[in-house]
């Protein structure tokens, strides 16, 4: 399940209502393109250093990532709506590779925050 939330919504008090409830929140910010998208998920995540800056890797490496045992992982996507205004291609394939990772995974659910 993936949450949208837009510019005028408290995208903030949301990220740290996750943490108060004890989910594993990562955060990754921005993307002006594919590669600063690539770029923002690979530090935001601290991906390993075999993630190679394609759309399949960013899949794999979203299906490997580990969080807490037990705890859900909250991938919190923040400042999406530049991406989505410059490269709107490249907005719904980052929009498919989560949710994928999302339908397939128990554990993680997925915020996309466009502000």
């Amino acid at each position: 399940m993936t949450t949208f939330l837009g510019r005028h919504s408290e995208a903030d008090d949301h990220i740290a209502q996750l943490a108060w409830l004890g989910h594993d929140v990562r955060v990754v910010s921005g993307g002006d393109d594919k590669a600063g998208v690539l770029d923002a998920f690979a530090s935001g995540l601290e991906l390993p250093d075999w993630f190679g800056h394609n759309w399949d890797a960013l899949l794999d490496a979203l299906r490997d990532l580990d969080g807490a045992r037990g705890v859900p992982l909250e991938l919190v996507w923040d400042h999406a709506a530049t991406l989505r205004e410059h490269d709107r291609g490249a907005y719904d394939t980052v929009l498919e590779i989560l949710e994928q990772v999302a339908d397939e995974r128990d554990d993680l659910h997925v915020t996309v925050i466009t502000r």
